[in-house]
């Protein structure tokens, strides 16, 4: 359990690492990595055991209060073992949407908002890099594994992991494979939010949507452990990835359909040096409209407010904030000025030397 715990720690912390930096290059200001953890991860926990104890109740297991906080080691299950991570999802996308809220606020700078599609994208391209090393997790636990393997040819890791607690009988090493399946996907990822092709907000969501929920609706059901919406029938992580990968393709398409209707043309992998108005959705995103703690280098010659960022992002500032900057530059550079000519017309004033006697 120790090692349990610390996998997932070490997990989180890479994950935040590397989330705060990618932010930043895609025009989001790093610190909202701060406020996603303090938001999100306290409610990816909690949602991740509720979701855990409420199934399995469902298949009849039984729980007290004391066992849910991990109190309760009578059953030698101290600690929270038992955590489910499509709970973990749904609180986390819980605390996005407070985190939305909260940075939506009218008194926050238009350019430090953040929609929720934003917060979404930068969010689930780093947790199924958690995902993927939390699963070693498991392998700690010695859980979440498959079925028993008959065949001694095929008794070796990382086709099969033994179970000390059934006699170091050999199962199929599902954590393995949904850990390596993870790391794939963060890859690709990881690519499509940093890469020189850019695409709509809300893109990197969907592509974790389908891509997650292939790996998982197989890796599932070879799994021994499974929780049950109806015991023997449904699985519940399954249904599940069904339902996700149905609503990334769908996002995707409404995108393409609200792109042909607006006589706009659709943003998907669009080249950063192409980037402009006459792709659906672009004037919304962070590469049109940065956080203020982009450090750009350059402003890119007849582009009017595009400037390229130390990544080689093309991105625009907002308009409203260059054009009140530069009214507040124009009165003071006018103030100054009508001091100065004042001081020249005003006549010198006229005195006597005086010596003291």
């Amino acid at each position: 359990m120790k090692w349990y715990g610390f996998i997932i720690a070490m997990g989180i912390v890479i994950c935040v690492v590397g989330a705060y930096f990618a932010a930043k290059k895609r025009g989001i200001e790093g610190d909202i990595v701060i406020d996603i953890i303090v938001i999100c991860l306290p409610l990816a926990i909690f949602g991740a055991r509720l979701y855990y104890v409420i199934f399995n109740i469902i298949d009849g297991g039984e729980w007290t209060f004391a066992r849910f906080f991990g109190f309760d080691n009578a059953n030698g299950e101290f600690g929270l073992r038992g955590l489910a991570i499509y709970g973990g999802l749904i609180g986390a996308t819980l605390g996005a949407v407070i985190l939305w809220l909260w940075k939506n606020r009218k008194k926050n700078p238009a350019n430090k908002r953040i929609t929720f599609m934003q917060l979404l994208d930068l969010g689930f391209t780093f947790i199924i890099l958690g995902q993927a090393v939390g699963r070693w997790g498991n392998f700690a636990n010695q859980e979440a594994y498959g079925d028993a393997i008959k065949n001694s040819a095929l008794q070796f890791f990382p086709i099969g992991v033994q179970i000390e607690r059934l006699g170091n009988e050999w199962h199929y090493a599902t954590f393995f494979y949904e850990s390596v399946w993870n790391i794939v996907g963060f890859a690709l990822l990881l690519w499509f939010y940093l890469g020189k092709r850019k695409s709509f907000d809300g893109f990197n969501f969907a592509a974790y949507c389908i891509y997650y929920g292939i790996g998982r609706a197989w890796i599932e059901g070879m799994r021994t452990d499974s929780l049950w919406l109806v015991p023997g029938k449904i699985r519940v992580s399954q249904l599940l990835s069904i339902l996700l990968i149905v609503f990334g393709v769908a996002y995707i398409v409404a995108h393409c359909v609200m792109a042909k209707r607006a006589n706009k043309k659709i943003f998907m992998f669009v080249p950063v040096n192409k980037l402009n108005d006459e792709y659906y959705g672009y004037e919304k995103t962070k590469l049109a409209h940065p956080m203020p703690d982009i450090n750009t280098k350059k402003k890119r010659k007849g582009d009017g407010n595009v400037v390229v960022d130390n990544s080689g992002v093309a991105i625009k500032l907002d308009e409203n904030v260059d054009q009140a900057d530069s009214v507040v530059a124009t009165d003071r550079r006018k103030s100054a000025e009508d001091t100065k000519q004042r001081h020249l017309s005003e006549p010198e004033e006229e005195y006597e030397d005086k010596w003291d006697d």
